[in-house]
């Protein structure tokens, strides 16, 4: 598996995404892949995507910002995170190259993993367009 190299400085929604309220249940990165794993009245709770398991493969999208500001969301902290558009801070990818959910907490990558979850497509070396697709296991 190929993970994508994130520049957790860097990371950020551009013009036209759209991006939704969420509390972290773990410590998270900007540039983290997330999926739901519970809500709290309306508010859905975050943690990290793991293409290793169907349950916590099904994206909800990357976390860009949180309500301390930095380049981290701490345990407990509202956080947003892009559910369609484009995120940039990302190297080596490729442009029209699907974004698939790493086995690797958190991480995307360029392969599928076990659990086969889109994340989104490539639009340039940089930035990713996301649009999440349901997760279905690979092998």
């Amino acid at each position: 598996m190929a993970n994508i190299t994130v520049t957790v400085a860097d990371v950020r929604k551009e013009q036209g995404a759209i991006s939704r309220r969420a509390k972290a249940t773990e410590a998270l990165a900007f540039g983290d892949a997330v999926y739901i794993d519970s809500a709290t009245d309306a508010i859905p709770n975050v943690s990290k995507a793991v293409g290793t398991n169907l349950d916590t493969a099904h994206a909800y999208g990357i976390v860009v910002s949180g309500a301390l500001g930095g380049s981290s969301v701490a345990l407990g902290e509202a956080c947003d995170v892009v559910v369609l558009g484009p995120v940039t801070g990302y190297t080596d990818l490729t442009a029209g190259g699907t974004v698939w959910v790493s086995d690797t907490a958190g991480r995307l990558s360029n392969t599928v993993g076990t659990c086969s979850c889109i994340l989104g497509v490539a639009e340039s070396a940089t930035t990713v367009l996301v649009r999440p697709i349901e997760a279905v296991r690979s092998t």
